[in-house]
């Protein structure tokens, strides 16, 4: 512009000098007096200054990247600037901080913007973490609130943390806050990914702990006998109840409801109740009395798609290995089932049991079973991994690709 004598706006002059102060370089020219003046009337006095931006920024990306002491600390350096954000770095950082477990900095946060900006709300996964949160450390009142205002915001809180927020009240015996959110979430459930049984299971287990072990069996069979089901029998899981009643060391509760879901399967022909009591004591290392079950209700013994859906379920977790063998060697007949002995081996092989393993494949070629690529795969590198040799030839490709490729294989049979 000086070699062509073309004289520079203000506002060009201005925007010249801001680059160079920025990047520490000397300005070698006269600076317009009228940019102060500009600063101090701007047009638009509720824009963010640069200063205000950077911060922001720096929170934002903090955010971004899971630093939450830096984000907090940025968050603690703009209060003392007097910096507000936008509701959504707050609902950001509030998000951060309860992921990290950091409540009362999240709930610092929250405090803050409340104050600081007219008509404040979290947004849905914000409040979700916050009722997660607030069931972790107990604060069940508070967490039946944000579930309230969450709701009443036309926010839809996630599955996990209604569903934990009815579990928590469940062990404290609250059946009439488990009631209210019921009530609460009426009409949303399948929204929010809601299972009826979430609030059967819970509502007999609060019945259980207040003592009333009558009303609660009592109610569970008109439900599974009454003409007017709202779940059918084969969908009427009752895992949860079962394993948590084993766990609490209920004695007289797993007694009595033992006692009823052996009734219902043999005078009702209900059998996913004994069924799911049989596997559960089987997961709690009770196999003696999953035995004994057994033995009083061999129809147990006939409940294969359940007993698949377990096997499966389980072969996701690791410590499982176990659980599975035994369920093998009281229901033998399992081991032929392609989805069983899969599950089964994925088991073996997350949790290294190598011994385990061998006696399946062996069991498997012995009786002449067509085992697929990915069955053969896991156990391939069990072996290797264990130092021992591989009496096949290793499929070459990865898990990933023999996963998709029996996935595909059963949407698309031949």
């Amino acid at each position: 512009m000086q070699e062509e004598n073309i004289i520079p706006r203000g506002k060009t002059l201005r925007l010249l000098a801001e680059i160079l102060r920025n990047n520490n370089q000397e300005v070698p020219f006269d600076v317009p007096e009228l940019w102060i003046e500009e600063e101090k009337h701007s047009p638009n006095p509720s824009a963010p200054s640069r200063v205000e931006t950077n911060i922001q920024k720096d929170l934002l990306n903090a955010c971004q990247w899971k630093r939450s002491k830096d984000a907090y600390d940025t968050f603690l350096k703009a209060q003392k600037q007097n910096v507000v954000f936008n509701s959504e770095t707050y609902s950001s950082l509030i998000k951060l901080l309860l992921t990290k477990d950091s409540f009362p900095q999240a709930m610092q946060v929250k405090d803050f913007a409340e104050t600081h900006i007219k008509g404040f709300t979290l947004n849905d996964a914000a409040n979700s973490l916050l009722i997660i949160t607030q069931v972790r450390r107990d604060y069940l009142k508070e967490a039946l609130t944000t579930l309230k205002t969450a709701l009443d915001l036309k926010q839809t809180p996630s599955r996990i943390a209604v569903t934990r927020l009815i579990q928590a009240c469940a062990l404290k015996g609250d059946t009439e806050s488990i009631h209210a959110i019921q009530k609460m979430v009426n009409g949303l459930e399948d929204s929010i990914g809601l299972s009826h049984m979430v609030f059967i299971n819970n509502i007999a287990l609060a019945q259980i702990k207040n003592n009333n072990i009558d009303v609660a069996i009592e109610n569970i069979e008109n439900m599974l006998t009454s003409e007017n089901q709202t779940v059918e029998p084969q969908y009427f899981g009752l895992a949860y109840l079962f394993r948590k009643v084993i766990e609490e060391r209920l004695e007289p509760a797993l007694e009595k409801i033992s006692i009823m879901a052996e009734r219902l399967a043999n005078q009702f022909a209900v059998y996913k109740p004994v069924t799911d009591l049989f596997l559960q004591l089987l997961d709690s290392g009770k196999v003696d009395d999953a035995r004994a079950l057994l033995q009083r209700c061999g129809a147990i013994a006939e409940q294969t798609p359940i007993f698949l859906v377990f096997c499966i379920r389980s072969s996701r977790r690791p410590g499982k290995a176990p659980t599975l063998k035994s369920l093998l060697e009281l229901i033998p007949e399992l081991t032929e089932k392609e989805e069983a002995y899969n599950s089964i081996m994925k088991s073996y092989v997350m949790d290294s049991d190598v011994s385990s393993a061998k006696a399946l494949y062996e069991n498997l070629t012995a009786k002449n079973i067509k085992l697929d690529d990915l069955f053969l795969k896991r156990y391939a590198v069990l072996l290797k991994n264990a130092g021992e040799s591989v009496p096949f030839t290793e499929p070459p490709e990865s898990f990933e690709f023999y996963a998709k490729q029996l996935k595909e294989l059963r949407e698309n049979p031949l």
